[in-house]
């Protein structure tokens, strides 16, 4: 697992009040006392990549960067345990920015970051990102594009975590007044292959399942 402190120690109380939302969604938390503010990057890993031991093949695939919406995730709290915050179901969506970005100075955009209107307000302390996926739109019935593999407990050549530089699962530390920015590298999403993904439930479940902090 990696440590992400990437932090930006100047942002003011109305910054923070301009992170919120009137949608429980995107409201984290009540108050900006003793808050952080978690933005996530993600990197669509769309061409072929193959392992060089055992027979794992990403084919070239399409993922439509116009459907990229929203950034699904779940996160655990320093006591190892699903974080709630507003959400009932430990489960949290947050707003993407349409615009890409060209990080690499290649002339194509490469990178999508969450909103800046819709940055994640979190209490300061340590988490653990343990799920992360790209969807159409918000609720139930959206479509997962895009997924971070998670890496299991073991080794296992076949699966995709093999093929990206920072699989999940994430350990961070939030301070207050301070904003960390994770990027992660995402693969585009098909079912069939979840437990190449490392979420082996589902193949057997919703799709969109509302569960998604592992226990």
């Amino acid at each position: 697992m990696k440590k992400f402190k990437i932090m930006f120690s100047h942002l003011f109380i109305a910054f923070l009040f301009l992170s919120c939302s009137t949608d429980d969604s995107n409201i984290i938390a009540d108050s900006p006392s003793g808050m952080g503010v978690l933005s996530i990057g993600v990197k669509p890993i769309l061409t072929s990549r193959s392992m060089e031991s055992g027979d794992l093949l990403i084919k070239e695939t399409t993922c439509s960067k116009s459907n990229m919406k929203y950034i699904r995730m779940a996160l655990k709290d320093s006591q190892g345990k699903c974080y709630f915050g507003n959400s009932k179901t430990g489960f949290h969506e947050i707003e993407m920015d349409p615009i890409g970005l060209d990080t690499n100075n290649d002339a194509v955009l490469d990178t999508w970051n969450t909103s800046k209107d819709y940055k994640m307000l979190l209490p300061a302390g340590n988490y653990t990102l343990e799920y992360l996926a790209v969807t159409n739109k918000k609720g139930r019935d959206s479509k997962i594009i895009l997924m971070s593999p998670k890496r299991g407990s073991e080794e296992n050549s076949m699966q995709y975590y093999n093929l990206v530089s920072n699989s999940l699962p994430v350990e961070f530390s939030i301070g207050d007044g301070e904003e960390l920015y994770i990027p992660l590298e995402a693969l585009c999403f098909k079912r069939e292959h979840a437990f190449e993904f490392g979420f082996v439930f589902l193949e057997f479940e919703d799709i969109n399942p509302f569960y998604l902090c592992s226990k």
